[in-house]
């Protein structure tokens, strides 16, 4: 059996669960935001029985932490005239413009956006852009600050909305992702998963020397890493 991943549908009591099946070693479970979905990764060749077992097995867990992330993850409120929208870690007052070419911009201490009327999807992609621009400046700013006191520099910068992770480093290429949507949340958590990303490069796990080097850098980081407890 080559890389290629297969996914099949388990249909379990009160919820579904999406198997995808993976060249890995052992059954793996996770609950996804926003809704709470169910996705197990299961190594090639595992019979439906161990998998239908393994989930029973964690079913009361699976309930309480779906329950947990759909209200830490509400569905996104439609974007209209009136509502409001974070940036920064603040709420600004919304106002939404009929127009022909999607764009948002951050000016008087409201956000515009103006997008063909009706049109939530590219309203959405206008704000995601305004957290694209607004996180870049930054970025640049507390990598030039923190890349030397970690003592290891990225080869390469992006930022794309992820769903489930706040930022990704990739240490074989040194290249580290953002999420674009830390913009909406304090300077602080920025500044938390900069550092953290950065340590990766010193550190890939997460176990006593990552947080002892975490905990040398930035004192406080598990206080900034509560800030983004709502989840992507």
């Amino acid at each position: 059996m080559d890389g290629t991943t297969v996914s099949d549908l388990l249909q379990m009591d009160g919820y579904d669960a999406v198997v995808t099946y993976k060249a890995m070693k052992r059954l793996r479970l996770r609950i996804l935001p926003p809704d709470g979905a169910v996705a197990i990764s299961a190594p090639f060749g595992t019979p439906e029985h161990v998998i239908e077992q393994f989930v029973d097995q964690h079913h009361g867990w699976i309930l309480r932490t779906r329950t947990a992330v759909r209200l830490r993850s509400p569905r996104p409120q439609r974007l209209d005239t009136g509502g409001r929208v974070r940036l920064w870690g603040a709420w600004t007052e919304l106002v939404v413009e009929d127009a022909s070419r999607a764009y948002a911009r951050h000016t008087d201490g409201r956000v515009h956006i103006l997008c063909p009327d009706g049109d939530e999807d590219a309203a959405r992609r206008a704000l995601d852009a305004l957290h694209r621009r607004e996180l870049e400046p930054a970025l640049k700013r507390l990598l030039e600050e923190w890349q030397p006191r970690v003592g290891r520099r990225a080869a390469g910068i992006r930022m794309r909305r992820m769903t489930s992770r706040w930022g990704s480093c990739n240490t074989a290429t040194a290249v580290i992702t953002f999420n674009t949507a830390l913009a909406k949340f304090p300077p602080e958590a920025l500044e938390f998963v900069v550092v953290h990303e950065l340590v990766h490069l010193l550190e890939r796990g997460h176990g006593p020397v990552f947080k002892a080097h975490m905990s040398r850098l930035l004192p406080d980081w598990q206080a900034r890493r509560m800030l983004l407890r709502e989840g992507p």
